[in-house]
Order: structure tokens, then C-alpha cells, then sequence
């Protein structure tokens, strides 16, 4: 059985400025988005203002709904559909911005540019009071800010062994985190987004006066634009492809002894009806956003 990987604790400036994704390798495994700043995530837990949700898709326009949780940080995009009803119901819920927490996974999308969006695939939304909400920031800033420590301290030159790791409490997921993010990300300004965590300060500190005026930014960011046009509907052939891709899964899952469709034996029987590669992770991305395919375990499909 997969098991979930715990969540890191971020600001919405840390998401906004990871731009470097690692793909799972191997049966069931999970891919990371890495952060210049030491968190190499898979799943998150953030605290801020969540806006109200608005529908966003193609042609199931209630099936996907997005909102925008905003922090003293930055902002960031959070999305649920219908593979995730219970976060789904509870952004629609709301008809007012609200302080809240989200617990979700983190999504890179890269447009034809080349340009990346970071958003977070929502697990939970749960509406809090104004403390709670600063409780989990003053949490996430301090996560930070020893993460932030440990990037020094390894660019430094100093030996970290992991049983020295161990004795010092440092969790070994940071230690490679920060190895992985000074290769990824060597003009990374920290000191620059040490100077912007201030603000999350004052607000764990309940100063809600005007914000001042943020620092350069500690990488080149692209924000997100307001929601962008709807994308064009797929073309006869690729709507063909969807037909053949949800052909083979309700074949390949009745013969499952968990009635679930195995990816890998999906893809590879994909493939050899001519939809491979980029077309069938094409393919089974439509069918998620749609949600007509769910993967409630990491590896395993089924119809949502």
C-alpha cells in the first residue's frame, strides 16, 4: 500500500519560485516539485486568505473549480475536481475570501513557452480562525528559516553525515532537499527571501498595517496570470485516443484482483495501439482534469 508522504510546510513566495520538477521513477512512485530554498514537495501544508472558487474545465465546467490563497508571502493557485470531492465541496462552499488551511500536492504545469505555473491539487480546505491561520504560518516560517540554515551551512563546505543529521534532529528528506536545491538553483537569492519572510512575521505577530513593499525577488518568477482563456476542445483524433485509452483501462481493471487499472500495464497496452509518449500522458492528463479517470493510489486508475 502507498503511503502519503508528509507535507512540507511552505509559504505561497516558496511555491511561487519552484520552477524545478523530478519525475517518479519505478513502480507507484511520486514526483517533486524542489524549491530554491530546500523542500523537495510532494504534497503541502499552506495557511492564508482563500478567494472564492470559481469553475474552470472545458466541457464539465462544474467538475473543476479553482481558487487563489494568498499569503503575506505571495499567492498561489488551488484546485480541486471531482477526484477530490470532499476539497471540491469545500471550495464551492464558501462565497466569501476566508482564512484557511489546504493540504494538497503540488502541480507544475509548463505551457508551450516553457513557462511554469506551480498550483496545489487540493486534499482538504478547512476554514479556521484568524489565529489558527497565523499559528500554521509561524510554523511554516520556522520550517523555513531552518531550512534556509542548512542551504548555508552545506554551501559552506561543512560535512553533514546522516547520523550526524540524526543527532541534530535535521530530517534527512531536508538534507537532500538542500543538496539537490544549491545544484538546481545556484543563483538562488536567499538572503533576498529571508528579507521577504519578514512580512509573514508580521503577521504571525497580528501587525495587519500596510505591508511594505517587497524586495527583489530571490528568482525569476513568472506569476500566474488571472485564469487564462479556455484551451481549445480536443480534435476528433484525440478525442479517438481518449475512447482506445478508456477502452484498454476498464479492460485491463476487470482483470485486476483490486479493480483498479495498473499504469504501467495501461501505458504499455496504450502503446501498442500507436498512442505512446508525450500523446498518452496527453491523453490521460485530459481525462484527470475532466474528471472522467481518478488515481486514488499512486499507480493505479480507475474511472472517477
Amino acid at each position: 500500500m502507498a503511503l502519503r508522504e508528509p507535507a512540507w510546510r511552505v509559504t505561497a513566495r516558496e511555491l511561487e519560485s519552484s520552477l524545478e520538477q523530478e519525475p517518479g521513477t519505478g513502480d507507484r512512485a511520486a514526483s517533486h516539485v524542489l524549491s530554491p530554498f530546500g523542500a523537495r514537495m510532494n504534497r503541502v501544508l499552506i495557511a492564508g486568505s482563500v478567494s472564492v472558487a470559481e469553475p474552470i474545465g472545458r466541457e464539465t465546467p462544474q467538475a473543476f473549480w479553482r481558487a487563489r490563497l494568498t499569503d503575506p508571502t505571495g499567492a498561489v493557485a488551488v484546485t480541486a475536481g471531482s477526484f477530490q470531492p470532499r476539497a471540491m465541496a469545500q471550495l464551492r462552499a464558501a462565497t466569501f475570501p476566508r482564512s484557511a488551511i489546504v493540504v494538497g500536492k503540488v502541480h507544475l504545469y509548463r505551457d508551450r513557452g516553457g513557462v511554469g505555473y506551480v498550483s496545489v491539487r487540493a486534499e482538504a480546505v478547512r476554514t479556521v480562525a484568524e489565529a489558527d491561520e497565523r499559528a500554521v504560518l509561524a510554523d511554516a516560517v520556522r520550517q523555513t528559516l531552518d531550512r534556509l540554515d542548512l542551504l548555508e551551512r552545506i554551501e559552506k563546505g561543512t560535512e553533514l553525515t546522516d547520523a550526524e543529521a540524526r543527532t541534530e534532529g535535521i530530517p534527512l528528506a531536508w538534507v537532500r532537499a538542500a543538496r539537490d536545491a544549491l545544484r538546481k538553483y545556484p543563483n538562488a537569492d536567499r538572503a533576498a527571501f529571508r528579507r521577504e519572510l519578514k512580512n509573514a512575521v508580521r503577521r504571525v505577530a497580528g501587525d495587519s498595517g500596510p505591508v511594505p513593499s517587497p524586495r527583489p525577488p530571490a528568482v525569476t518568477v513568472v506569476r500566474a496570470p488571472p485564469p487564462p482563456p479556455a484551451p481549445p476542445p480536443p480534435t476528433a483524433a484525440e478525442r479517438e485516443e481518449e475512447s482506445v485509452f478508456l477502452d484498454l483501462l476498464d479492460e485491463v481493471a476487470e482483470v485486476s484482483s483490486d479493480g483498479y487499472a495498473d499504469l504501467k500495464e495501461l501505458l504499455a497496452r496504450v502503446a501498442a495501439r500507436g498512442v505512446e509518449g508525450e500523446r498518452a500522458e496527453a491523453t490521460l492528463n485530459r481525462l484527470e482534469e475532466e474528471g472522467v479517470v481518478e488515481e486514488p493510489i499512486v499507480g493505479k486508475l480507475r474511472r472517477a
